[in-house]
């Protein structure tokens, strides 16, 4: 049975709902077909486990077309958890993740090994606080939501510091978009909101239909260097209980781009998970331009003479001797016409 601890902070109205499609007979139909949208290249998608059936959280590297799913490693927690809302730090290249137990704790999972490990439990002024949902920007900066508030997250301590309210709660899936820097939030009426990380407001941007009459309620979201959403949403299934599909939407479209890649699981056993992660492709560093140096400057020989073993010097005098003589012998010619004129 799927671990419920989730489910605590959600109205009673969701189970109501789901008791009651049970109840009447109708399956829950897809806002979309299937047939998964791909990752840009050479990025990857990650979802842990909420699952009371393994010792979470187990990490798995997942096919976003099919949403196919491959253990990573063993789960290493001492106890069972449930995974909330992981996210990327692109400046130390670290995942980390909520992790509901009995503290709700900051921790962090090796993306090779699988491997994960405690940093602290969520405080706030002290006392211990719930988060719902993680977030890290650009620049490294963390931010938490908790109920209807969101926090700057210390990534070292689990410190939270109040930011301002959000107008809204339930806020399971927080994601930052890597093409813009930009804030946003999901809800599980599947509705979209964008987060102000200075004020803390949520600002509803639209609605995606996931949870409009199919039952397919929003917990986890990501956003890929391309901009799409990629959403984990809760189906109900009354052999399985809570199935955790994978989702994708255009941003330029939301209500009526979702794809639906499929249930997350491992061949045919199904994965349930609250929490996907996106990691984008390694930045492959660009080898600095090595300045050149400017040619050097040639300058011209000035053109000399063969050199054909004889003295220049006794030439030259001899060419000035010629000279001389040639005006002596000219200026009695000159005299002689003067006096015959």
């Amino acid at each position: 049975m799927h671990n419920s601890r989730l489910r605590a902070k959600l109205t009673t109205g969701i189970a109501t709902l789901v008791i009651g499609f049970v109840g009447i007979g109708v399956v829950a139909a897809p806002a979309a077909a299937a047939g998964g949208r791909s990752l840009p290249a050479g990025s990857s998608l990650y979802a842990l486990s909420c699952d009371e059936g393994i010792l979470n959280p187990q990490l798995f590297s997942i096919d976003a077309a099919t949403a196919g799913a491959t253990a990573i490693g063993a789960a290493t927690s001492e106890e069972n958890a449930c995974a909330g809302q992981p996210a990327w730090n692109p400046l130390t290249s670290t995942a980390y993740f909520v992790s509901w137990g009995p503290d709700t704790t900051l921790g962090t999972v090796d993306l090779s090994t699988g491997a994960s490990v405690t940093v602290a439990p969520f405080t706030f002024e002290g006392d211990g606080e719930r988060v719902d949902s993680l977030a890290i920007g650009l620049d490294g900066a963390a931010f938490a939501v908790s109920g209807d508030e969101l926090f700057t997250v210390d990534l070292a301590t689990g410190e939270l510091a109040e930011v301002g309210q959000l107008g809204v709660v339930g806020l399971y899936g927080f994601a930052v978009d890597p093409t813009t820097g930009d804030f946003f939030a999901i809800s599980p009426e599947g509705l979209i909101y964008s987060v102000d990380v200075t004020t803390g407001a949520a600002t509803l941007v639209g609605d995606t239909g996931l949870n409009s009459g199919s039952f397919n309620a929003p917990f986890s979201l990501q956003i890929d260097s391309a901009g799409i959403l990629w959403i984990e949403g809760d189906s109900f299934e009354p052999d399985l209980g809570f199935v955790a599909n994978l989702w994708s939407v255009d941003p330029a479209d939301l209500s009526s781009s979702s794809v639906l890649s499929g249930a997350i699981a491992v061949g045919e056993d199904p994965v349930y998970s609250e929490a996907l992660l996106f990691v984008p492709a390694p930045v492959v560093p660009v080898a600095p331009v090595v300045p050149v140096e400017p040619a050097a400057v040639v300058v011209p020989v000035a053109p000399q003479l063969a050199n054909t073993g004889v003295d220049a010097a006794p030439i030259a005098a001899g060419g000035a001797l010629v000279a001389l003589l040639g005006v002596v012998l000219l200026v009695p010619v000159v005299h002689r016409r003067r006096a015959t004129a």
